[in-house]
């Protein structure tokens, strides 16, 4: 603060200090002056020429590629409870049963009643902040005790006083730390709507693996039962003197090695029972009851033609890291008001008494009665350069949070990318692999019967056989793959409820980059 500054500012206070002693047009005549001595000294301290850096990126101005890129002007897509178009009642049970009690979507809620109470902790600056406070005291006085009551007495000192304060919060910083804390808030309610679609995905993803066990299970308990048959068929020719001993260990190697196949896939079964009563929040015995899917693997699914840019907008992550660019934004209002005088209007109201007479009330007395009514100023002059710093930390964790914002958006519109390159190609490879099963089996058919009329050589058998279960699992992982690939592209896209004004927990969708902070306010 320069000399000058200084002395202009000792000149204020003396005549702010006359004012004050010339009654009610005196007093609003002095805190007009106190307000103008505050800006004056606005410029003792400042933000040093700290700035913004990064700048948020708007998901419509990215390439979305050849996979995202629609080819016609509309998408259809799913509520948020997409898993319910593959008809599975129990899975819709499971679902709900896990979103109802699992122990994680809890905490989640619980951290959203936090951010509500610190939002109204914050909003409590908007109002008058009224105390009362009494001291009741019995007190006896020193014998030499001056002035009255005399020494060697005992009295009643009693008290009451009540104190009422405003914060004018001309800089709003008390209203960028409100809006703030309500930013926050709206993060923390996203972060819940994520957590929720990340639990729905996994269980629906762990259901998928249950249906594809059961499948594999299926597939090696057909190729035991024709090993089964093929061993009766080689141990019946070799008793016969038509066919080796060779030919009948063979067979019996290959009907065990497909009884240990179908006890693993049965563990298999089992483990995944254990996985989906634990994303459900329940005991191993909730998925003992668990009954087999009637999920078919092979269940249609419509890859929309139109992928927008913009549905990623509506991802609850994306959404999160916006409402946090939103809040640090405030941070640096409110860091950027600290810079600035705080003027807060008091008024103050009292009763009290010490007396020998009178008794316990004798403080409720007109005599009593005090009051006063003021203003009270903080002048940021000199600090050491705390207040720039602070100003800096929230510039730079704004410029993190941007950074963030727009790293999560390049996440989102790759997950959609990708999982809608996997369905496309998936699509092609089932189709495939449907036609290499059929000549597989065609191929194990034929190989029988040349080996039951002897025309053909066992190894021709058990080559077919294994060409055939080898097609079996890979069409069933192929399909299993499919449906993976949709609950991942679901999750993709924010869990299916694209276009929806609000989440399907009340959490709020975020404004676009371009008109964040109006939409936010609203």
């Amino acid at each position: 603060m320069s000399a000058r500054a200084f002395f202009s500012f000792r000149r204020v206070l003396r005549g702010l200090d006359r004012r004050l002693h010339r009654g009610l047009p005196g007093r609003v005549l002095a805190l007009t002056t106190a307000t103008a001595a505050a800006v004056l000294l606005s410029a003792c301290i400042d933000s040093g020429g700290i700035h913004k850096k990064a700048s948020m990126l708007d998901a419509a101005s990215l390439d979305p590629g050849a996979a995202l890129r629609a080819t016609q002007a509309d998408a259809q897509w799913p509520r948020g409870d997409w898993w319910r178009q593959w008809h599975d009642a129990q899975l819709e049970r499971v679902v709900a049963d896990a979103t109802a009690g699992n122990p994680d979507l809890q905490a989640f809620a619980a951290r959203v009643d936090a951010a509500r109470f610190q939002t109204e902790i914050a909003g409590a600056s908007a109002w008058p902040q009224a105390n009362v406070d009494g001291e009741f005291e019995r007190r006896r006085y020193a014998r030499y005790t001056t002035p009255a009551p005399p020494g060697g007495t005992t009295v009643w000192s009693n008290s009451i006083g009540a104190t009422l304060t405003y914060d004018l919060d001309l800089w709003g910083k008390q209203r960028a730390i409100r809006e703030g804390a309500l930013d926050r808030l709206h993060a923390s309610a996203a972060d819940a709507r994520f957590a929720e679609v990340e639990l729905q995905t996994g269980v629906v993803r762990a259901y998928v693996q249950l249906s594809l066990d059961y499948a594999l299970a299926d597939a090696y308990a057909a190729i035991q039962d024709q090993q089964r048959r093929t061993f009766d068929i080689a141990t019946q020719r070799w008793h016969a003197g038509i066919g080796s001993r060779l030919e009948a260990a063979q067979a019996q190697t290959q009907l065990s090695t497909s009884a240990t196949r179908l006890q693993r896939a049965q563990q298999q079964i089992a483990l995944d029972r254990l996985a989906i009563a634990a994303l459900a929040g329940q005991g191993p015995g909730y998925g003992d009851a668990l009954a087999r899917p009637t999920l078919a693997l092979s269940v249609p699914l419509a890859l929309p033609s139109a992928l927008p840019a913009e549905l990623v907008g509506h991802r609850a992550d994306v959404v999160a890291a916006r409402w946090r660019v939103l809040a640090s934004e405030q941070g640096i209002d409110a860091a950027h008001a600290d810079f600035y005088p705080d003027i807060n209007l008091l008024a103050t109201a009292s009763l009290g008494s010490a007396a020998t007479f009178g008794g316990f009330f004798n403080f409720v007395n007109s005599d009593g009665v005090g009051h006063g009514v003021g203003a009270a100023i903080s002048l940021p002059i000199f600090d050491g350069g705390r207040r720039r710093g602070q100003y800096g930390v929230a510039v730079s964790s704004r410029d993190a949070a941007v950074d963030a914002y727009n790293r999560t958006v390049i996440d989102a519109m790759r997950d959609v990318a990708a999982q809608a390159i996997s369905l496309r190609a998936l699509d092609e490879q089932q189709a495939s692999t449907e036609a290499t099963l059929d000549a597989a089996r065609t191929a194990y058919r034929l190989a029988d019967e040349g080996y039951r009329s002897g025309i053909s050589e066992f190894l021709n058998v058990l080559a077919a056989q294994n060409a055939q279960l080898l097609q079996e699992q890979s069409l069933a992982l192929v399909q299993a793959q499919r449906l993976d690939a949709w609950a991942q592209l679901m999750r993709a896209l924010g869990g299916g409820y694209v276009g929806e004004a609000t989440a399907a927990n009340g959490a709020p969708t975020a404004p676009t980059a371009q008109g964040a902070n109006d939409a936010a306010r609203n």
